[in-house]
This record gives C-alpha cells, structure tokens and sequence, in this order.
C-alpha cells in the first residue's frame, strides 16, 4: 500500500533511478525569514513502523508513495519531478509556518473532456449548483453535530447548541442562492466552535475562529488541519479526474482550488476536528508546542509532526459504509465521495454527501 511522505526538514529531492533521494541542505546559509537551520533531514512515510529520523539521506521507493507532503525549504531537481510525474505522485508544499503555498500534479492520471463539460454545465445551471452546494452544508453540518453529539453523550452540556444548529441546518432546504447558504453555514459554524471550549479538557484560549493570521494555538491546529484537509481532497480529485477549479459552493473564480474546499467541509468534522479534540484532549500537542512571531501563532516542527501522524492515523481508521455495507477507511470515503459526484454530475445520478451515523 502507498503511503504519504513528510518532510519536515530543510532538503534536496532528487531522482535516483525508481527511487526519491532525499538529502539535507549542508550549508549554513540563512534558508528564510525563520532562519531555520538543520543539516538533518527528517523524512517519515506516516504509517511506516520503522520510521527513520535524523538521517542525512534516505532513499524511498517511488512506488510506495502515495503523494509527498514537504514543510521548510525544499529543493527540487528536474528529475525528481519527472519521477513523481512517471508514477503520479502529487507535491504538495508548505512553508515553515504551515501555510499552504501550491502543488505539483502530475499530467492528469485520468484526464476526461467530458467531466470537465460535467462539471462545467451544472456550475451554470443555477438549481443544479445550488443543489449541489446544499448537499455540501447539510453533509457537514451533520458531521459537526455527531461531533457534540457524540460529547453530549459523554455529559458534555450541548443540548442548546445542538438545537440551535439542528434548527439552521433544516433551513438548508429553503435556501435560494449559494450566497444565502453561505450565510448559514457561518452560522452554524459560530456555534460549532462556540461548542470547543466545553469539548476541551485542556484550559485553552479560544473564543472564536480566526483565520489570517491565528491568534491562539487551536486557531493554529485549526489552519493547519484544514491545509492537510485540502491537500487530501487535491489528492483524490485528482486520481478521479475532477477538475479542483470548477466549485459549487466556493464560487469558480473567487479560489483557484474551490472543489477541494467544497469537499473538505464534508469530511473537516470527522478528519480534522476530530485530530483536533484527541490531540488537545490526551496532551500530545500543548501549548508548549507553538511559537509566535507578531500576532501569529504557528506550530513548530515537531507539533507539525505530532500532528500530521495523528491525521494520517485518522485517515486510515475505517467505518461501516452505508451503502456498501463493508468496512472502508476515510481516505477512501473521500475518494468515493469524488465518484459520487461523477456520477451525478454526467449521468445525473442521485447525489447525497457523506453523513457520519
């Protein structure tokens, strides 16, 4: 099985036969506005028993990677992306501070004029984007309330705020214009969060949802898990030939990439959030894990890697599908997700989200 690749080091990525030769940066040099210096890389395949750390080289089998995820300053020869290329491998980039910058995809794996059309043909058909839209927000607002639910049952004080979001999530239907169900899915979010603080065993600071920048260290884990989210869609948008640039909640034009922020509100409540609580709530990430420049908040390299291996644990957990009636893990419910939305969109096939039960 494939497995994503992390770098949290500063590196040089090159092609060595099949294989991704990965090799730390020797020099000294400043490498950016963090000054962050390592002659050391740190390269784990998340999943892996025998994760390696400290080494100054490492060869990994193209192969065995599912899609690379790189964090800090990292340097690519031509080779390197031709190798990710032959073996449809996308990259996806961060700087020191986790802040998203781009990705590589390779010449589509699935390359279809005639998703492209689909695609395009329900975004200008204003009833089939709006229904389509809906289905996105009533998938997550559902998502977020078997998250208190679940804490509810465990004695968490939710009941209010589980009917006031129960009670925005039934005007869904009644919305008529995606301008309109954004508006409530912001509200239905303000009482999500509102509910963290009560979720949260840890004493944190945490009043509301800032984005640019966070100003406190769940707003950080937020940010951050939303990139990986994102990233995660990107993936499998791209294995099923989608195109990430035509939304339908996120207007086309508005976000270079608003069909993968339209599918990670489904799937943030039960991926993200869900690393989020277990995180602050067992004390693998505190507040000791962060660092702050101005008013930004960051987490550093080794809350990242705390992180990123509870998120890819979390990836891999499986369920009961509903339909399919066997046990499948969330990076595939992701990817059936996207063949879900295929099928409606060229064959006009019933569309209904994921729901957590």
């Amino acid at each position: 099985m494939r497995q994503n690749l992390y770098l949290f080091s500063n590196s040089i990525l090159r092609r060595k036969n099949n294989t991704l030769y990965l090799e730390a940066i020797e020099n000294k040099e400043r490498k950016d506005e963090a000054d962050i210096d390592e002659d050391e890389i740190d390269a784990v395949l998340i999943g892996k028993k025998d994760k390696e750390k400290a080494i100054k080289k490492k060869f990994v089998p193209a192969q065995n990677v599912e899609s690379v995820f790189t964090f800090g300053e990292i340097r690519f020869t031509s080779q390197f992306l031709g190798c990710l290329a032959e073996y449809f491998i996308p990259l996806h980039t961060f700087n020191y501070y986790g802040k998203y910058l781009g990705s590589f995809f390779p010449k589509e794996e699935i390359n279809s004029g005639n998703i492209v059309l689909a695609q395009a043909e329900k975004y200008f058909d204003s009833d089939k984007r709006l229904f389509i839209a809906k289905s996105f927000i009533k998938g997550a607002s559902e998502n977020s309330l078997s998250n208190l639910k679940y804490y509810s049952y465990r004695g968490v004080g939710l009941t209010e705020e589980i009917e006031k979001i129960t009670k925005l999530k039934d005007t869904i239907d009644s919305a008529n214009s995606v301008g309109s169900l954004m508006g409530t899915e912001g509200n239905i979010k303000n009482i999500y969060y509102e509910c963290w603080k009560k979720i949260f065993r840890q004493e944190v600071e945490f009043e509301k949802r800032v984005k640019n920048p966070p100003d406190n260290m769940i707003n950080s884990l937020i940010s951050f898990g939303n990139m990986m989210m994102y990233s995660v869609c990107l993936n499998e948008i791209y294995r099923t030939g989608l195109v990430p640039s035509i939304g339908y909640l996120h207007s086309t034009g508005d976000n270079r990439l608003p069909l993968s922020y339209d599918l990670a509100e489904i799937f943030k409540p039960v991926i993200t959030d869900k690393v989020i609580f277990r995180v602050i709530n067992l004390e693998i990430i505190k507040e000791s894990d962060f660092e702050k420049k101005g008013n930004f908040i960051f987490l550093n390299e080794k809350a990242k890697r705390k992180f990123t291996e509870e998120f890819e644990e979390r990836m891999r957990t499986t369920i009961l599908h509903p339909t399919l009636k066997r046990n499948v893990s969330y990076k595939t419910l992701v990817r059936l997700e996207c063949y879900n939305l295929i099928n409606f969109l060229k064959e006009d096939k019933a569309y209904e989200s994921f729901k957590y039960s």
